[in-house]
């Protein structure tokens, strides 16, 4: 079955587990394990865990969008050790769904996505945020809530969670594709009730074409008082964050005039690549948010942190573009820098230098994506990288990895899940690796 799906905003996540004093990554991979999906894919931001690490409450959340049959909807399954997983229950509503997220926070599971992109769909219908929240782990759901306008336009939308003094907020971020603006909402009660909508920001970014309308990608990530939104303001590819310090407050982010101001980065993200912004968090790394990008010839990341007033304008690069053993790589996107006890993980889809004009083109039946890591134990230097997932002929394309980091018997296990497919499309589907080490 084919699917017209945006790999023009995939988000390949990373993966690269940062490991107190030792110069090289010493986390073993396994084999690649299958979640139970056909014709599966999601994007970045889909992996998160409810309960805590090496008890039995442990539970890794999953989502993904499936067209085996129409329409396209969400499911959600969940697993304690990442090989066995739950038999995966629909969570998405009566039209074709499309762009899942997912985020966890004590024992919420939030899951988004929108309406009216997909194959199925024309390319003028309404595009709406919708998502459903679950408060017991992943186990029964609340129902769908429909967030934007039934009538309006909205660009991938992403959602996050985390836990605020004793109250478990749910959060959601999306770029209105009519008005242009990037548009947040939170709830404090498990998505009973849900602030106004706010604007954090704008753009004139309209990189999938103009009859879409604005597309900028937003992003965000949060972690205890801390909350990041980063978003494409335009064309060229700036890149632009806004924050907030809850301070305590579990319902601060309803209110525009408690966020910091807006954070220009240095760095303008390559557009040709896909280097849209991916922000993430770990409730074990409590005062660091990520965001991580992609320039013309570097995979690049930034922090929020507590202690700040805004995230930090000046980049860190994690790699440049060039040779891992045979293979060169003339590009690389949706880069992910995940927060892991000791350090930082990395992982990006690495496309590979096979002689056509964009490497990075997924849509070339020669194209050839590698899953890549890299690490740091200090977020400045990071260990060359390595190939965590080859292209072969059964998943010519790795990418979209989403990370789990948690501690484990004196090292760290962790969970990476992964699309494979085809340029063709006629194989795609969703996987894990597991990685154990010492620190």
């Amino acid at each position: 079955m084919v699917r017209r799906i945006r790999w023009s905003a995939v988000l390949a996540a990373g993966l690269v587990l940062a490991l107190v004093g030792t110069a090289i990554a010493a986390v073993t991979y396994g084999a690649r394990k299958a979640i139970p999906g056909n014709y599966a894919y999601n994007y970045s931001n889909s992996l998160d865990y409810t309960g805590t690490p090496g008890a039995n409450s442990f539970r890794l959340q999953e989502a993904f969008v499936t067209d085996a049959a129409e329409p396209a909807v969400v499911k959600h399954t969940r697993s304690s050790d990442g090989v066995t997983w739950s038999k995966a229950k629909k969570v998405s509503g009566k039209q074709n769904a499309e762009g899942s997220s997912l985020a966890a926070a004590g024992n919420t599971v939030i899951v988004g996505w929108m309406t009216g992109y997909s194959y199925y769909d024309a390319n003028d219908v309404p595009r709406q945020l919708q998502v459903n929240v679950s408060t017991d782990n992943g186990v029964s759901w609340t129902g769908v809530d429909k967030l934007s306008s039934g009538k309006g336009q909205v660009d991938y939308p992403i959602v996050a969670a985390a836990e605020v003094g004793a109250t478990t907020n749910v959060y959601a971020a999306w770029v209105d594709s009519k008005t242009c603006k990037v548009r947040f909402r939170q709830s404090s009660d498990g998505a009973t009730t849900w602030s106004a909508p706010i604007t954090l920001g704008t753009t004139t970014a309209t990189v999938e074409g103009a009859a879409y309308g604005c597309a900028g990608y937003a992003n965000i990530a949060a972690v205890e008082d801390l909350i990041s939104v980063a978003w494409i303001a335009d064309d060229t590819g700036a890149l632009k964050v806004r924050s907030i310090n809850l301070g305590g407050d579990a319902a601060a982010s309803a209110t525009l005039a408690n966020w910091n101001g807006i954070t220009t980065l240095n760095d303008d993200v390559s557009v040709s690549q896909n280097g849209w912004p991916i922000v993430s968090s770990s409730p074990l790394v409590p005062d660091v948010i990520t965001i991580a990008y992609n320039t013309d010839t570097a995979q690049r990341y930034t922090t929020y942190e507590g202690g700040g007033t805004s995230a930090v304008a000046a980049g860190t690069t994690i790699y440049t573009n060039g040779t891992i053993g045979a293979n060169t790589y003339a590009g690389g996107y949706s880069t992910v820098v995940e927060p892991a006890p000791g350090g930082f993980v990395a992982m990006w889809a690495g496309c590979r230098d096979v002689g056509i004009a964009n490497p990075c083109n997924y849509g070339s039946q020669k194209a050839k994506f590698d899953l890549l890591e890299s690490t740091s134990t200090n977020g400045t230097s990071w260990n060359a990288p390595r190939v965590l997932e080859a292209s072969k002929a059964s998943q010519q394309l790795n990418d979209e990895p989403s990370i789990v980091a948690v501690p484990n018997d004196g090292g760290v296990k962790v969970f990476a899940q992964y699309n494979a497919y085809k340029s063709t499309y006629n194989y795609y589907d969703v996987w894990m690796k597991i990685g154990t080490g010492t620190l």
